[in-house]
């Protein structure tokens, strides 16, 4: 990097300010700004000195307005992108749903189910006054469903 004297570096930053700097220009200021501390002091002097010679905003509101006028106009534009998109059929999920409920249908109507179990799983309640407790009554159910399923 070839080193510059103060009066090249207000100029390039000067120029870089006002947006008259070609690319090469652009790349080799900000490089500067990062490396040199001193680019970077004129910068910040630049840029208030250009400050000051602005007009002052006489109707912030108005412009404020206006940015925001902008800013809905352009997510409106990003909505209607996504409301142009439309799902493929298969890609819905309730033709999942409907896939899911169909493959049950028929294996239920083909008796899989019942072909995987081959024991009485009925649970009749007793009239008699239960002395066991519910639990372990369901643990000697099950217990002798995976009897049945291992034989």
């Amino acid at each position: 990097m070839k080193h510059l004297s103060v009066e090249d570096k207000r100029r390039l930053g000067q120029l870089y300010i006002n947006g008259g700097c070609t690319m090469e220009q652009e790349q080799y200021w900000e490089t500067l700004l990062l490396e040199d501390t001193e680019a970077m002091d004129l910068h910040i002097q630049l840029l208030s000195s250009v400050e000051l010679s602005m007009p002052d905003m006489m109707d912030s509101i108005q412009f404020t307005d206006n940015v925001m006028n902008r800013i809905s106009v352009h997510l409106y534009k990003q909505d209607e992108r996504y409301i142009e998109y439309r799902r493929r059929w298969f890609e819905h999920p309730i033709f999942h749903y409907a896939v899911a409920a169909c493959v049950t249908l028929l294996f239920l109507s083909t008796g899989l189910f019942d072909k995987l179990v081959t024991g009485d799983l009925n649970v009749i309640a007793k009239e008699q006054k239960q002395t066991t407790p519910y639990s372990e009554q369901m643990m000697d159910i099950t217990v002798t469903w995976l009897d049945q399923l291992k034989r």
